[in-house]
C-alpha cells in the first residue's frame, strides 16, 4: 500500500484520472462520487482482509482505490457490461504486477462461484439496482456461495428517508434507470434473515443522500437458509 492518507481529497485526486473511456456524466460521476458516497468509510473495513470481492464493480474504480489505498493483496470486481470489465482491466494496469487484480462478466443473476475465496464481499449501491423479482435468489446464493466466516459490506441508500428521492433522480440522470430502494430496517432484516450475524449496522447523511452500512458476517458453519422477502 502506499504511504499515504485515506480521505476524500486523495480519493477524488486519484479518480480523475481513472475515467477511461467514460461519458462525460460518467466522469463527473465518478471524480465527485466520494464527496456523496464515503468511500474512506469503506475503505477501512479491507484494512484487516487479504482478499476482497466488489459485486457491480462498474469501470474498477473501488477496486483501484482497494489496490492503492489498502493492503488487500487479492480483488476480483464483477460486472454485466464488458466495456466496463474492459475499462476495469485499463484502470487497474498499473497494480497488477503487485496484486492479483481480476474481472469478470457475470449475467446479473447467477453469482459465480468463485466468491467462496475471497474474505471481504462488497455491495456498494447496488442492491436498489436488483431487478425485485431476482432479489431474493440472488441474495439467498450469495449467502450459500460465500465462504463461512466471510463478512459482506452491504451498503445502499435508506428508503426511509425522505431524501431518498433525490437518489432516484441522481439515478435518472446517470444510470438512466429508476431505483428500488429499501429502507435500513429491512435491509438489516433482509440479510439476518439469510443466516447473516450482523457486526455492524448504522446510517449516514451526506449532503442529501441517505446512506446505510451493514457489514455482516456468514456463519462459520453452513445451516439451511430461510426464505427472504424484500
Amino acid at each position: 500500500m502506499e504511504d499515504q492518507a485515506v480521505n476524500n481529497a486523495a480519493i477524488v485526486d486519484f479518480l480523475a484520472g481513472t475515467t477511461a473511456n467514460a461519458t462525460f456524466l460518467q466522469k463527473i460521476k465518478i471524480k465527485y462520487r466520494p464527496f456523496v458516497c464515503p468511500f474512506d468509510e469503506l475503505l477501512a473495513y479491507a484494512q484487516s482482509q487479504k482478499s476482497a470481492y466488489d459485486i457491480g464493480c462498474g469501470s474498477g474504480q473501488f477496486c483501484a482505490l482497494l489496490a492503492k489505498f489498502t493492503d488487500v493483496e487479492s480483488i476480483h470486481g464483477i460486472e454485466i457490461d464488458q466495456s466496463l470489465i474492459d475499462n476495469a482491466r485499463k484502470i487497474n494496469a498499473d497494480f497488477t504486477p503487485q496484486k492479483d487484480i481480476t474481472f469478470s462478466l457475470f449475467d446479473g443473476n447467477v453469482i459465480p462461484e468463485d466468491v467462496a475465496n475471497y474474505d471481504l464481499v462488497y455491495m456498494i449501491d447496488v442492491y436498489h439496482h436488483i431487478p425485485q423479482n431476482i432479489r431474493s435468489s440472488f441474495m439467498r446464493q450469495l449467502y450459500d456461495k460465500m465462504k463461512p466466516g466471510a463478512k459482506l459490506m452491504f451498503k445502499d441508500i435508506n428508503r426511509s428517508s425522505p431524501f431518498v428521492l433525490c437518489n432516484k433522480i441522481h439515478d435518472l440522470i446517470f444510470a438512466q434507470e429508476f431505483g428500488h430502494e429499501i429502507g435500513f430496517d429491512d435491509a438489516r432484516r433482509l440479510l439476518e434473515s439469510l443466516g447473516f450475524t450482523t457486526l455492524e449496522a448504522r446510517t449516514k447523511q451526506i449532503l442529501v443522500y441517505p446512506h446505510y452500512f451493514l457489514l455482516v458476517q456468514k456463519q462459520q458453519t453452513a445451516n439451511a437458509t430461510t426464505s427472504v422477502e424484500a
